[in-house]
């Protein structure tokens, strides 16, 4: 009975390290694709296109059941990146808002735009967000856009604490957000060492 209990024992004992090893193999993976992703160039165009693509089409398949898929996302990303919490507005009568971000330090308004490369943001969802941002006493702002801005934009956005943020910019932002929920899982689940 003990050498069952022993052989039993050992066997548990492998599945264990085993276990361990390959989750330790696959976190490793993880970790070396993230770093990759983001020292890539190419990759994050790629993604950037990629999230245009996955968005725009949800958008006009999906818009009666959830026309804000996009502005979730956005938001998620901003909320982990910036350590603030977000609310999605409705989808009329926001006056333009997308995102409302409340910080630490004070309430800061978004807008989003899933554009492709050949529709750049011009200055008028800068107006927008600067108009309420006086109106509702916030700290600052943000546009975020899947492509690029134009020239005016951004020289309209100048000294007006409003963040320009490009579509590079949000799959580098998308990356950190990716890692931070990483390093989350990894505190609440760590891998015990034998």
């Amino acid at each position: 009975m003990t050498i069952l209990f022993s052989i039993l024992l050992m066997f548990t004992c492998y599945l264990v390290y085993k276990y361990n090893n390959q989750k330790q193999m696959l976190e490793d993976y993880r970790n070396n694709a993230l770093e990759a992703f983001s020292s890539h160039e190419d990759m994050k165009e790629t993604l950037r296109i990629g999230l245009y693509n996955r968005f725009k089409r949800e958008l006009e398949e999906e818009k009666e059941e959830n026309p804000l898929l996009f502005e979730h996302f956005v938001a998620e990303i901003m909320s982990s990146v910036r350590g603030g919490t977000t609310h999605v507005t409705k989808s009329s009568g926001d006056f333009g808002i997308d995102i409302e971000e409340q910080t630490e330090e004070g309430l800061y308004l978004g807008q989003v735009k899933c554009y492709n490369d050949m529709n750049l943001v011009g200055f008028g969802p800068i107006a927008i967000i600067h108009s309420q941002m006086v109106k509702q006493d916030a700290l600052g702002g943000y546009v975020i856009t899947t492509s690029d801005f134009t020239s005016n934009a951004r020289n309209y956005a100048e000294g007006l604490d409003i963040d320009l943020i490009n579509g590079t910019q949000l799959v580098e932002l998308w990356l950190e957000h990716l890692e931070t929920k990483s390093e989350r899982v990894i505190v609440l689940n760590p891998v015990p060492q034998m």
